[in-house]
Formats: structure tokens, sequence, C-alpha cells
């Protein structure tokens, strides 16, 4: 029996790049799909993505995808309020779930110190990062309620 052939039983291609990088790969699927299609589309989804305002500049993405990773309060997400409650228990994060919070909040053991011209707080754990924040793009707009 080949274990290996039995798991990926049935997958496409598509459905690969669409696992790949939780749907990252899609992206790119979605976008090669777009440009090879001659066909001129008369009727448009509307959930279908729209063209930008401007030409984009970037000619490179990298998708850090780290489960398992360090927390982004350990790395970019400079939280002060964090240290100044530690150990309470909010409200907010008293909810059931897998991981024990029973200890409150716990702050990050690094420190944080503003970079760059733009002043982007990182941590102590990324000197080398830290150094060029003014040509790095950070996402702080992304939301979960699952602690």
């Amino acid at each position: 029996m080949n274990l290996h052939h039995d798991l990926y039983n049935g997958l496409t291609r598509r459905e690969a790049l669409h696992r790949l990088g939780a749907g990252f790969g899609g992206l790119g699927l979605a976008q090669m799909i777009g440009a090879t299609n001659g066909k001129t589309e008369v009727a448009r989804s509307p959930l279908e993505p729209k063209a930008p305002h401007f030409a984009p500049k970037a000619k490179h993405v990298i998708q850090l995808f780290m489960p398992g990773g360090p927390s982004q309060v350990d790395t970019f997400d400079y939280k002060p309020l964090i240290a100044k409650h530690a150990g309470e228990r909010p409200d907010i994060v008293n909810r059931k779930t897998l991981r024990n919070t029973k200890n409150g909040l716990l702050p990050s053991p690094f420190a944080f110190n503003q970079h760059g011209r733009c002043g982007k707080w990182v941590s102590e754990i990324f000197p080398r990062t830290a150094e060029c924040v003014d040509d790095l793009c950070f996402i702080h707009s992304m939301h979960t309620d699952i602690p």
C-alpha cells in the first residue's frame, strides 16, 4: 500500500495551490488563469477583484506562514499595555480556549525600540530587519476572535 499516494488521492494541482500557505497559492493561480483567459467577458462577478487605482510597484511577495512560529507580540506588534496589565484576565481574553490562559496576560520578554524614519517598533530579536523597516510593509489590520 502506497501511503503517500493514498493521502493525496484526487488532489488536483488547483487544490494543491489553494491549500499551499493557507490559500496564498490560490492568488497566484487566479492571476495566471485571468492572464491566460483570452475571452472578453461581458458579465463579471461582483466578487471579482477590481483593478487597482494605481500601478503596483511590488515585484515580489514574501509570505511568512509560520504556524508555531514566534508570537506577533514578540516580533513586530508592540503592545505596551500588555506589560502594564501583566497577569490580569480582562473579559476579552476570558473565554474557553485550548491554550492555558489561567495566568492572565503575558508580556513579551523582549525589548522593543523604534526604528527607521517611519518609527516602526521592532523587537530586539530582529536587529537586522530593524535596519530596513522603511523598505518593508507591515499589515496590522488582520483580526480574529480566536485567542
